[in-house]
């Protein structure tokens, strides 16, 4: 808590007229842990007479704090291993396809997958350089990359006439001269200002919904706050994952849990590289009255992305259609069935992690 406060204020002195030489900023290592997390998942009804399940879930992606990521899933009987594929998006993300053709009577209306991750995770923390500390030199984007997070699409929109109105009326533009670190920090602020936290099961989480109704989750805050820096010229993206903390016994009741789930984002600023930003967690902790700004600057390693951006397209081939997945941290299925009428499918699902700190390297 005290390097949070410190950070926040170290972030506030950045921007105050009295120290105006304080400009340049660093990042500064403060721990490097070894995570492994597994997510069991079941989805069951009855009478289900289930002929064949499709299962999709996502390859972790490596980031600049998510470093030597291993992915592996399995799906309780299948016969046959995971098919990676690309999703139809931009990103053209690699998914994992499960076919299981039902020979078991418990797969008639039951399935049972788990999928296991292994990383390293990277806390860190922007600081300002002094004068005399070494700065490491960070390249620009290339352009392909730069145009990625730049890009109108999926739930991320910014060119509805309606949204660049609101964004004006707003004050999230970005003025002459403003770089990229401050102008993200005033969106930051903005956002955890005028926009509330809440959740539904139905929610329009896309980026001109959120600015209509000025309320979300974390993913329908990501989205604008990734929607209004694309649209001012800063690569921007969310990070769709889960905490780095086993799920608790009261979410594993519930047949529609949070379970550890959570988007973060990160931006590219100029000659500082991609910087982490939180601004679904700071308005959530609004109620607790903890300063905003410790959610803006810190990458803690206490959260693991499972995939960068949400709307994962991939084409199913039980109904040899494409299908358009806002999120997967839990596995997504499809059936093919025998039944007449389905009942209601329960979905549990657990989440246990373990961690432990990594030991420097030797001296050689």
């Amino acid at each position: 808590m005290i390097l949070n406060l410190i950070l926040g204020l170290l972030l506030n002195q950045a921007e105050s007229p009295k120290n105006p030489a304080v400009t340049r900023w660093k990042f500064e290592n403060v721990e490097t842990v070894l995570f492994e997390g597994e997510l069991s998942f079941r989805a069951s009804g009855e009478n289900l007479n289930v002929r064949e399940w499709g299962i999709f879930t996502c390859k972790a992606p490596d980031l600049p704090t998510q470093k030597n990521v291993q992915t592996k899933t399995q799906v309780i009987n299948a016969k046959t291993p995971p098919v990676p594929v690309r999703d139809f998006s931009p990103l053209m993300r690699t998914v994992y396809l499960t076919r299981l053709p039902v020979k078991e009577a418990i797969n008639k209306d039951s399935i049972d997958v788990k999928v296991s991750y292994q990383a390293e995770l990277t806390a860190r923390k922007l600081v300002p350089a002094d004068d005399a500390s070494p700065m490491e030199k960070v390249e620009p984007l290339k352009e392909q990359e730069r145009n990625l997070y730049l890009m109108e699409w999926g739930d991320v929109k910014f060119k509805d006439k309606d949204f660049q109105v609101w964004m004006e009326n707003n004050k999230v533009m970005r003025r002459e001269g403003e770089r990229d670190l401050d102008f993200a920090k005033r969106v930051f602020r903005q956002i955890n200002y005028k926009v509330d936290f809440d959740f539904s099961d139905k929610m329009d989480r896309k980026s001109t919904a959120v600015s209509i109704m000025m309320k979300s989750d974390a993913g329908g805050i990501s989205n604008l706050f990734v929607a209004i820096l694309r649209a001012n010229k800063v690569p921007a993206r969310s990070l769709w994952g889960r905490m780095v903390s086993s799920a608790s016994e009261m979410e594993k009741q519930k047949n529609k849990e949070y379970n550890q789930m959570s988007v973060r984002c990160e931006f590219f600023a100029e000659n500082i590289g991609w910087v982490p930003a939180d601004p679904g967690s700071a308005l959530f902790s609004k109620k607790n009255k903890i300063d905003p700004d410790i959610c803006f600057g810190i990458d803690y390693a206490a959260f693991f992305t499972q995939h960068v951006d949400p709307n994962i397209d991939v084409h199913n081939p039980l109904s040899n259609k494409r299908i358009n997945i806002i999120a997967l941290q839990t596995p997504a299925y499809w059936i093919t069935t025998q039944a007449t009428t389905i009942g209601p499918i329960k979905v549990t699902q657990d989440w246990k992690v373990t961690k432990r700190d990594k030991k420097p390297e030797p001296a050689k």
